[in-house]
């Protein structure tokens, strides 16, 4: 131990997370307790199993070797800690013995601060607590579930806000109480009186049992009396919408909304143990936000001709930017975006079909459905993304084959022209309906995946990575479902296909290098930039598809492959819990980035300079790095993918 400026510690401190979150006179009384030691490289300084230490330690200078001991002496490499990095706080705060090693890679100065002054942190300061979670997702969830927003230094001046982000507003905050109801028996007359009194749109409808079963909106009024012109005496049970959707208080508010999305409704009865007690509306939100996704649903349906379904885009994106700012989480963000692209996809093929019929095409030869691949059929889409589509129809007589993907080929060159109007540009790499080896019979389909599985090349490895994730978007036909079920029956219990395509999906690693330092691209017009989509989120998605084929899983979700693969105990709950977080949390840089080209007019991408995030932002994006390169070890072992020769 020796002696060290204060003034010294202070300055050092006071750029260290979460140090930096204490105020001067805090920070102060930290530093007068706080001791300073040297380490020589080689030194052992933690010994995994000992008796928990009695201080943080905090690196000044100097890099140290975070290890655990193998049952067969092995001592097995877990981290590095750097400049500004700490260890020893899991112990320290837990109790118990150590759980790793520590010793100096190289001459280590540290700054130790007593238990008992961690301890007082931790009961006063809230970010100290959320900071020192004992794993990166507990620590996520803690701050998710906290009303305090005192780590809103996570981003500067993001548009998307940290508060939002983190904790975001519940139903509670947005529902009108005290919601109005009557009986079923209760004439519409009636109902009609007690919402003019009560100045509201809606009016609950109760069961014989006090829950509610229906609802009756000015809507419903408008449509099924006045347009109807039936009698004012009908009981609402005649009238009323049903089945209802329904919300906890406790949810998120743009949960809700997204609910109100996908369902085309306009309101949410919100309900606690099976009793209303409140409604959520659209009014609710163009309230709060000035705009909502609500509207935009039924301008996207109402839209007749491809020019007026393209002027809808700059509608679509103020309400998409009010979305982002104000989500609750990034889950729901991303699926927003999905749920407006598959109702513009799906109001163009009904658009260009109507118009080909009325130049004299006639209708489809043939059922078909329209889909879709990649992010987009992974439900992943951001705001920086590109078609990947294809079309399937159902199988005809050999001699009709070509006229009929003709026809087909003539709608998908139509529709695909119309979404890159719309401002998704095409695919680079031709996958897209229009493309003939993209848009064929369902028996041409399920005999090229069967292909691709049986011989598994470097292309059709990587066809596989965009086309194994595809979902229908139309419902006429249920080829998707069909092709689906086919595809899972083709790769179920096929252990050389599923080890090469792991063996591809670990060639692509996370941007770490040696002491957890981030690998910048080091030429180009992305210089210092990390490429998060490639090298963040692509891995997790890589590892995601080959355990669903593996296993036999239909979804294509990424999160949601995972959790299938958690069930089936191949992940353990708390590591799938890291794996969902960080993937969220390289998401939400990512959006943030985006929304930040936007406003300033500049070209999207996915390429971030670490050097512009603030320290914890660096932080956590490390530690999710991290998580998915541990990720990555597991599969690496789980297929042992290292017996794959390459071709």
């Amino acid at each position: 131990m020796s002696e060290f400026p204060l003034s010294g510690i202070v300055d050092f401190l006071k750029n260290v997370v979460p140090f930096n979150t204490l105020a001067p006179s805090v920070l102060h009384e930290v530093v007068r307790d706080t001791l300073v030691a040297f380490y020589p490289a080689g030194q052992r300084i933690v010994r995994m199993g000992e008796p928990a230490g009695k201080f943080l330690y905090v690196v000044q200078t100097g890099c140290a070797r975070v290890t655990i001991t193998h049952e067969s002496g092995e001592e097995l490499l877990v981290d590095f800690r750097g400049e500004g990095d700490s260890f020893g706080a899991v112990s320290l705060i837990k109790g118990g013995n150590t759980l790793f090693n520590v010793t100096s890679e190289e001459d280590l100065i540290v700054f130790l601060i007593p238990k008992p002054t961690i301890d007082n942190l931790l009961a006063s300061h809230p970010p100290f607590q959320r900071y020192f979670g004992f794993s990166l997702a507990r620590n996520f969830k803690a701050v998710r579930q906290s009303a305090d927003d005192q780590l809103n230094l996570l981003t500067r001046d993001s548009q998307v806000h940290v508060d939002t982000f983190m904790t975001g507003k519940r139903v509670r905050d947005l529902m009108s109480t005290e919601p109005l109801v009557c009986r079923r028996p209760t004439t519409v007359r009636a109902a009609a009186g007690m919402m003019k009194q009560r100045g509201v749109g809606s009016i609950i409808v109760l069961n014989p049992d006090g829950r509610p079963e229906g609802i009756l909106t000015d809507a419903d009024l408008r449509s099924k009396i006045i347009a109807d012109g039936r009698d004012l005496d009908t009981p609402v049970s005649q009238v009323m919408s049903t089945p209802i959707r329904t919300v906890p208080p406790r949810a998120f508010s743009f949960d809700a909304l997204l609910d109100m999305s996908h369902f085309g409704v306009s309101h949410l009865i919100v309900t606690d143990k099976n009793q209303a007690v409140g409604i959520i509306s659209e009014h609710d939100f163009q309230l709060a936000s000035g705009s909502s996704p609500i509207g935009m649903i039924g301008d996207i349906t109402r839209a007749l001709t491809v020019p007026e379904l393209v002027d809808k885009r700059a509608h679509i994106d103020r309400v998409l930017e009010m979305a982002m700012q104000r989500s609750g989480s990034i889950k729901p963000m991303v699926a927003l975006i999905a749920e407006l692209n598959d109702r513009v996809t799906r109001q163009f093929v009904r658009v260009i079909e109507n118009e080909m019929a009325a130049e004299g095409y006639g209708p489809p030869p043939a059922p078909y459905c329209w889909l879709a691949m990649g992010s987009e059929g992974r439900q992943e889409q951001t705001l920086c993304t590109d078609q990947d589509n294809a079309l399937v129809y159902a199988d005809v007589p050999e001699a009709d084959d070509p006229s009929v993907q003709r026809w087909f080929l003539e709608l998908s060159k139509r529709v695909v022209d119309a979404l890159e109007r719309f401002g998704i540009p095409k695919c680079r790499g031709g996958i897209m309906a229009s493309n003939p080896q993209w848009c064929m019979d369902l028996s041409h389909w399920q005999r090229m995946f069967a292909a691709w599985i049986s011989d598994p090349t470097p292309e059709s490895l990587r066809m596989a990575s965009i086309f194994f994730d595809f979902r229908g978007i139309t419902t006429d036909f249920d080829g998707a479902r069909k092709l689906k079920d086919a595809l899972t029956r083709m790769a179920a219990g096929k252990k050389y296909f599923a080890r090469v395509l792991a063996k591809n999906a670990l060639n692509n690693r996370p941007p770490l290098g040696f002491l957890r330092q981030f690998v910048v691209e080091k030429s180009g017009a992305h210089n210092n930039g990390l490429n998060l989509k490639l090298r963040g989120l692509t891995p997790v998605v890589d590892v995601a598809r080959v355990l669903a084929l593996e296993l036999g899983v239909a979804s294509t979700n990424t999160l949601e492959r995972l959790k299938a693969a958690t069930k089936k105990k191949v992940l353990r709950p708390d590591f799938f819990a890291a794996i969902d977080d960080a993937y969220d949390y390289i998401n939400f840089i990512r959006i943030d980035h985006h929304l930040k080209a936007r406003n300033a007019g500049t070209q999207m991408n996915n390429f971030v300079d670490p050097a512009l995030l603030n320290p914890m932002e660096r932080k956590v994006l490390k530690e999710s790095f991290t998580v998915i390169s541990q990720l990555q070890e597991l599969m690496g072992s789980r297929y042992q993918s290292w017996r794959v020769k390459d071709r």
